[in-house]
């Protein structure tokens, strides 16, 4: 036999290897840029700061009776003289002794540039009376973060 027949049968032709690393590095940039899309989606739709996820925050922060984040939270008008952290924190040990138990609904939210309303109805329980009540929760945007402003009362707390 010639020996063109033992190169045919995969003999010793040298294989080209650039055509594989640059395959190689184009795999390598894909697998980067789809990891980078999944984390984005992940950052917008689960982890992004909203004003609605600013109010359920504020919400778990009263439960947790968490000063430092209720700081953080709010902007110093809220705040102001009667809401310092500490003011906070007796009104919260009051309600804890007399027994307040709340839940909280978010009924809708409009935003309008860097202020934001969150419209909620809170259900207050106090042993063997509830009383509901309907409230918007103002937000301002202060360098990128929503921080709880102020709080409108929409229909005042009646028995039901």
């Amino acid at each position: 036999m010639s020996s063109l027949s033992g190169t045919a049968r995969g003999g010793s032709r040298p294989r080209r290897l650039l055509p594989r690393i640059i395959g190689g590095v184009c795999a390598l940039i894909a697998l980067i840029v789809a990891i980078a899309l999944v984390l984005g989606a992940v950052w917008y739709f689960a982890l992004r700061q909203t004003p609605e996820s600013v109010m359920e925050e504020y919400f778990a922060v009263w439960e947790a009776a968490d000063c430092e984040r209720f700081e953080e939270l709010t902007t110093d008008n809220f705040r102001g003289e009667d809401h310092t952290c500490e003011g906070w924190m007796q009104i919260i040990e009051r309600e804890r002794e007399e027994g307040f138990e709340f839940e909280h609904e978010i009924e809708g939210v409009e935003v309008d540039g860097d202020r934001a309303t969150v419209r909620v109805r809170e259900t207050m329980t106090d042993g063997a009376t509830v009383h509901e009540g309907v409230y918007n929760g103002k937000l301002l945007r202060e360098n990128g973060t929503w921080l709880l402003d102020d709080f409108e009362d929409v229909q005042e707390f009646k028995e039901i």
